[in-house]
């Protein structure tokens, strides 16, 4: 089961790479990095979920 802490650091790294996503909107390499940064705080989220 993730932490609380886990989630909270995910959570803010989707924050920062949706950001640089938006500064740069023809990165696909950004876009790449942003969708799974969400993979992952979404796996984080179901396992708590699931808890």
């Amino acid at each position: 089961m993730p932490t609380p802490e886990e989630i909270e650091t995910q959570g803010l790294l989707v924050v920062d790479r949706f950001q640089a996503c938006a500064a740069a909107p023809d990165d696909l390499d950004a876009a790449r990095l942003c969708d799974a940064d969400l993979a992952r705080l979404d796996e984080l989220l179901r396992g708590a979920g699931a808890a």
